[in-house]
């Protein structure tokens, strides 16, 4: 179907050419984008905006091409019922996401550095290529290796050599974004991709630490939460309109003031918490590491053991 924007009422070619600009082709991104965005980007009224992405998710919602918001009770529970789950192949953790990752669901993954988050997602990556489906992998702090994905397809036994997993690498689309800048600029324009391959999951790789890193001081908390609240929205949005799952890897802070327990805690703060809607907190203990289900809207509070090694993340061998 035509999902061009200049089908909205009100939007002429002068705003389509201002949208177009900032990557804004589709009906999809005006809703991925919200209607302030919108209005800052055509300087037109937000509630002419507000209207404008009202009747783009009205059309994807007629069409079918996104789950209808005014689902009855029981329509919703059968809808997620039968909803597709991803799973890592390591039956804790597995267990502990009731299976796997769902789709229209962003999941916040954080630890200290060699937790594991990476290697989780890997391993998640893994199991999607191998079914056929694609990845798209946004790497902010340089760690993505190819090489890794070829071993753990191999460990899993899904290829024989490195010449059969090529086809497998063809179906993951790799952004490298080295400043915060090219990080937005690379999730403003993740719909081009995203309805091309049709991704099963997303991952954003270390991008909340960029922001960390490049505003320094108090000066700019409330330039660096602007813009990571920003992005929480993009992601929580691309992973509902594009049925796809997005996860994101966060860096930890150690916070002093608490006098006992585990005083790590991600960095980001409210913002970045209340975007996901799954917390998982990964960290060492030992010769193993422990999965922690820290925030759900359907699971307690409850940890699984894991181990990392050639496989990605697999389960502990007594």
């Amino acid at each position: 179907m035509e999902l061009n924007i200049d089908q909205l009422e009100g939007v002429g070619p002068v705003t389509v050419k201002k949208l177009k600009q900032f990557g804004v082709t589709s009906l999809y991104d005006i809703c991925v984008r919200g209607s302030k965005e919108v209005a800052e980007i055509t300087g037109t009224a937000k509630a002419k905006a507000d209207v404008w992405v009202f009747n783009a998710q009205k059309i994807l919602e007629d069409e079918g091409l996104i789950r209808k918001t005014d689902m009855t009770t029981l329509e919703l529970l059968e809808y997620q019922k039968n909803i597709d789950t991803l799973s890592v192949k390591c039956e804790a953790v597995d267990d502990l996401m009731s299976g796997g990752v769902k789709p229209e669901c962003t999941y916040e993954v954080y630890g200290e550095f060699g937790s594991g988050k990476t290697q989780f997602c890997l391993s998640l990556a893994v199991e999607a290529i191998s079914q056929e489906k694609n990845v798209v992998w946004v790497d902010c702090e340089d760690t993505f290796r190819p090489t890794r994905v070829i071993e753990i397809l191999k460990e899993r036994e899904y290829v024989k050599d490195d010449e059969e997993a090529m086809k497998y690498l063809e179906k993951i689309d790799y952004f490298f974004t080295p400043n915060t800048e090219q990080l937005m600029g690379t999730i403003n324009a993740l719909s081009d991709v995203i309805l091309r391959k049709k991704p099963r999951l997303v991952v954003i790789d270390g991008s909340i630490g960029q922001f960390r890193e490049e505003y320094l001081g108090r000066g700019t908390l409330a330039d660096r939460q602007n813009q990571i609240a920003r992005l929480m929205t993009h992601l929580k949005n691309i992973a509902f309109y594009f049925k796809c799952t997005v996860i994101y890897t966060n860096q930890v802070m150690s916070d002093p003031s608490i006098m006992f327990g585990d005083p790590t805690k991600p960095i980001g703060g409210n913002v970045v918490g209340h975007a996901a809607t799954y917390r998982i907190y990964f960290k060492k203990s030992g010769r193993k590491h422990i999965a922690r289900m820290v925030d759900s809207p359907e699971h307690p509070v409850a940890d699984a053991q894991f181990a990392l090694d050639a496989q990605g993340i697999s389960d502990v061998k007594e």
